[in-house]
């Protein structure tokens, strides 16, 4: 029976539903035991985990376990706001893990514990055979705008424009569902201000908040001196200032500590060519004046 499970757990991504436990074989005292002895984790009701690959996982990466089996569960669910962005491969920021969002052909939208339902459209009531079985990537963005503001739109349009999930016409279009009734004016906002180029959800939020704090920028700029091509910065501030966001995590392992080196070289020739560099780090964007200050300063002294 243990290698039944294992097969089954590797089969589907590690999430099974109680129904398909029954199929393999283990009826509910079986799974009971299989519970208290720690190979499996309930997550929800009839969802049960491999526990080792759940608590392996990132936040992000659980939901997404998640988001998959509850399909699976009910078939004539589609996967909706961030629910539908997991399942597209785009990034989550400032959203409520613990919800998942899906569409249904109800007269009226409800909510239950862990899950809200809200009214399918009739013209995407042919997405229910399509894989993903999510709403589009535009549409699923412009939710994620109305429903989670502005910064959780614009991190997940980025992405999508970046990848060319969708295109600046598709969010504007999707202004017009009605699922942004009570949201529009952060949707409207979050679109208003996407841009494609932002190459992650960090830069997305720090593009966001220096505009927000009244500093102009511009994004991926390619810097030269003398010499030929120093490299694509994040954003150029004033002519001579470089911001970079940096996000630690490219710096791990051997790899990284070999793009560290290359990062050290190239800021040395952007300083040597007169430029001002800033790096902001994930924690600095809760300290704005802080951060506001420091990329004054910078201003100032490439003055």
């Amino acid at each position: 029976m243990t290698g039944e499970l294992d097969r089954l757990l590797e089969s589907l991504e590690g999430v099974v539903t109680s129904r398909e436990l029954a199929g393999a074989g283990l009826g509910h005292t079986a799974i009971t035991a299989t519970v208290r002895g720690g190979r499996l984790r309930r997550i929800a009701q009839g969802l049960y985990a491999d526990t080792s690959a759940w608590e392996g996982a990132p936040p992000w990466e659980r939901y997404r376990m998640r988001v998959r089996a509850m399909l699976r569960v009910h078939p004539a669910w589609v996967a909706s706001h961030h629910a539908a962005l997991t399942l597209h491969g785009l990034p989550l920021h400032g959203v409520d893990l613990d919800v998942v969002d899906v569409a249904a052909t109800v007269r009226t939208s409800s909510r239950r514990p862990g899950v809200h339902v809200h009214r399918l459209q009739p013209h995407h009531v042919p997405l229910l055979e399509f894989r993903p079985r999510a709403l589009p990537p535009a549409l699923a963005c412009v939710l994620v705008a109305a429903a989670s503001g502005v910064e959780a739109g614009v991190v997940s349009m980025d992405a999508a424009l970046h990848r060319e999930a969708c295109t600046p016409k598709d969010l504007e279009a999707a202004l017009a569902h009605p699922g942004t009734r009570y949201g529009r004016p952060s949707a409207r906002a979050a679109v208003a201000r996407a841009d494609g180029l932002s190459e992650s959800p960090g830069e997305s939020r720090t593009r966001l908040l220096l505009s927000t704090l009244g500093v102009e920028v511009r994004s991926q700029v390619d810097i030269r001196d003398a010499t030929g091509f120093i490299g694509r910065v994040d954003f150029l501030v004033a002519g001579r200032v470089v911001v970079e966001f940096d996000g630690a995590v490219k710096y791990a392992g051997a790899d990284g500590q070999e793009a560290l080196l290359r990062e050290k070289r190239r800021e040395e020739r952007l300083r040597d060519a007169g430029y001002r560099v800033v790096r902001i780090t994930r924690d600095e964007l809760s300290r704005p004046a802080a951060l506001l200050a420091r990329i004054t300063a910078a201003v100032a002294l490439a003055a």
